[in-house]
């Protein structure tokens, strides 16, 4: 299996919005947390952004799928 591949907070936004996942209230207040939402399920998760093109985690990003319940090709 090969190395999950790091996202930029932009493109995470993109990949989970083609999965109805949308950002709650972006830019809200002065902290550098946005909150990401899944209406289907009622779940959601705290996403640190530090600025749009910087690189997320690896392990916040698998956060995000086993919360989210995505497919297995979604960090590939």
């Amino acid at each position: 299996m090969p190395k999950p591949k790091r996202l930029t907070y932009r493109e995470l936004r993109q990949r989970l919005k083609k999965y109805g996942i949308i950002e709650l209230k972006p830019k809200r207040g002065k902290g550098s947390e946005r909150i990401f939402f899944q209406e289907s399920t009622n779940n959601f998760i705290p996403v640190t952004c530090h600025g749009e093109g910087k690189q997320l985690g690896i392990g916040l990003l698998t956060a995000i799928k086993r919360k989210f319940d995505l497919p297995d090709d979604f960090l590939y």
